[in-house]
């Protein structure tokens, strides 16, 4: 039960976190807020303020930020579409932008306690393309199709969500690689030359998944100073997002079905499994962990919140854009009607993702 309240806490802190953008910009821009909620559903707690009632309400799932004047003119000079477009642009945009916060918050706190795990191949494995391609045990991957990969969990989750595609990888050799270990990698200015590879990964029935033939010891180091700490954080922030986009992306490649996709069922359960996986090891490392998928939702959560989908924050966005480019407002009416037919579409995925997640956790676990 505490897993599952933890699960729910998690989830509910990040979207809140992502309304508390919303709040405090337009707060800074002068916008009117009806009301700023904690939560959803019936208030258990009110009040009141001078502009703006603070609800606590029942349901611990996010929370809300109600302006004035959000989708229809009623003539408040402090409502939200009597602001300038920037204005309305900066409020907007203000909510992904804080996820993107929070996430770097916990990845810095994260990659200061964990350190780094640099993808230093340990062995290549015989019949798969690595060996093939000229790889060997001691390698460094750099970067695949131009990404950079700063650590091997961006390796893994790189081959993940690029099946079947040919993989230019830059990699580092040391001299004399034959006598020296991994640990050496992490030596301060260690020297080694730049070489280049093409391969295309191959299924592997056993593990139902896409490989490149490489095996990795886990050898976690410290941040070298404080400038290399932040840097592991923004780029676990940027990879998470961009995973994410790809992620479903590979939904119109045919690879994800709609059966795979997943949302807060799915999501608070399967955040609770993890808990109570590591819970023997004591409760820094429940934080840990509660902080590591803080960044992944945390980060997926702005980025798709940035996609130009009507009724996301970034199909708003680009309505605002549309009206700062060209000087005038596109006609609220039929603004509205666009924002209605994204939300259908999406409330129409929601409950199809909801009745995968009812189903799987009834008849799949």
């Amino acid at each position: 039960m505490l897993n599952i309240l933890a699960a729910i806490l998690l989830f509910g802190f990040i979207v809140m976190f992502h309304e508390l953008g919303h709040f405090l910009l337009a707060k800074l821009n002068g916008v009117s807020v009806v009301e700023f909620s904690i939560g959803m559903g019936p208030r258990l707690l009110s009040y009141q303020g001078k502009k703006t009632r603070y609800s606590l309400k029942i349901l611990p799932l996010g929370g809300s930020c109600a302006m004035a004047d959000e989708d229809s003119d009623s003539g408040d000079p402090n409502g939200f579409l009597n602001k300038p477009v920037w204005a309305r642009i900066s409020v907007i945009g203000a909510g992904p932008v804080f996820n993107f916060i929070l996430a770097l918050i916990f990845g810095v706190i994260i990659a200061g306690y964990r350190g780094y795990d640099l993808p230093v191949i340990s062995n290549v494995l015989e019949d798969y393309p690595a060996k093939a391609s000229g790889l060997m045990p001691g390698d460094l991957i750099l970067s695949i199709n131009g990404q950079r990969m700063m650590d091997y969990r961006d390796l893994s989750m790189f081959l993940q969500l690029h099946p079947e595609e040919e993989l230019r990888i830059r990699y580092g050799r040391m001299e004399g690689q034959e006598g020296n270990s991994q640990a050496d990698w992490y030596s301060p200015g260690v020297s080694y030359q730049t070489m280049t590879t093409t391969l295309s990964t191959v299924f592997n029935q056993e593990t139902e998944s896409y490989m490149m033939g490489i095996e990795h010891m886990p050898s976690y180091h410290k941040a070298r100073n404080l400038f290399h700490l932040f840097q592991l954080g923004w780029h676990e922030v940027w990879f998470q997002g961009r995973a994410a986009i790809e992620s479903f992306g590979l939904l119109f490649r045919g690879y994800l079905g709609t059966e795979d996709l997943g949302g807060p069922v799915r999501i608070v359960a399967d955040i609770g499994e993890v808990v109570e996986q590591v819970r023997p090891a004591g409760w820094l490392s429940v934080l840990l962990t509660l902080m590591n998928l803080g960044v992944v939702l945390s980060a997926s959560l702005g980025a798709m919140n940035l996609l130009p989908i009507p009724a996301l924050d970034g199909g708003r966005l680009a309505f605002l854009l549309v009206e700062a480019v060209r000087g005038k407002p596109i006609d609220q009416e039929k603004e509205s009607m666009v924002h209605l037919a994204g939300l259908v579409l999406l409330m129409g995925l929601m409950l199809v993702i909801m009745f995968n997640d009812i189903r799987n956790l009834v008849f799949c676990r």
